[in-house]
């Protein structure tokens, strides 16, 4: 499962004492924890500078941050229902326009293999922001998981529109799915990209293209028999 990232910097509307650079300086360290895959301690500052922010003026961009990097710890602590929970926060306090905590919500609910719910969260975050190329690869693969094949497939081809870090995998998966339907010319192209996609090293595509010639192979030999 792909890696969710931080928000690094915890800004505040109102200075009134020295208690928001206190959140701040907890905010920075637990970030900086999180990064060196300390997420246990990065939670624990992350849970204090919440209980601290009661006590003063944040603002809702800011207290969403802070949520969201709760969610992004619970995630790598494998408590996908606890990170749910504080990405759905994240989300209302931005006023349902929060692209990456929606992408993230996506990301713990497939974790769950709610793939319903995983699939809506994926849908949000690209309505809100559908230039990101990794939540249609995540998007397709919610679809996979539930059986529908034909939106996988438009999901894969957007993802690598847009440029997915995972755009050799796409390529690579249309073929497998056009292969499915019969279509070896085609997936054996979308095979051939994904090898040079990945400079050679996706090793599924090179053994779904030898497959696909394989049976092209067979068939046109069949071909050619049934016509002598």
């Amino acid at each position: 499962m792909r890696t969710l990232s931080f928000i690094f910097v915890l800004a505040f509307v109102v200075s009134v004492s020295a208690q928001p650079r206190r959140i701040m300086l907890q905010f920075n360290e637990a970030t900086k924890l999180a990064k060196n895959g300390e997420f246990e301690k990065a939670l624990s500052l992350y849970l204090e500078a919440l209980d601290r922010s009661e006590s003063v003026r944040l603002d809702s961009d800011r207290l969403a941050q802070l949520h969201y990097n709760l969610g992004v710890c619970e995630y790598h602590l494998n408590h996908p229902e606890r990170a749910v929970a504080e990405f759905k926060i994240a989300i209302k306090l931005k006023g349902d326009n929060y692209a990456t905590a929606f992408y993230a919500l996506g990301m713990a609910e497939s974790a769950r293999e709610n793939w319903q719910s995983a699939r809506l969260a994926f849908l949000e975050s690209l309505r809100v922001n559908r230039s990101n190329g990794e939540a249609w690869f995540d998007l397709a693969l919610a679809y996979l998981a539930a059986g529908d094949f034909a939106g996988a497939e438009a999901a894969f081809r957007n993802s690598i529109s847009y440029k997915s870090i995972d755009s050799a995998w796409s390529h690579n998966n249309v073929g497998v799915l056009l292969a499915l339907r019969g279509d070896l010319s085609e997936a054996q192209k979308e095979f051939e990209t994904a090898l040079a996609a990945s400079d050679g090293k996706l090793i599924e595509a090179r053994n779904n293209l030898e497959y696909c010639r394989s049976r092209s192979l067979w068939q046109l030999t069949t071909i050619r028999r049934l016509r002598r």
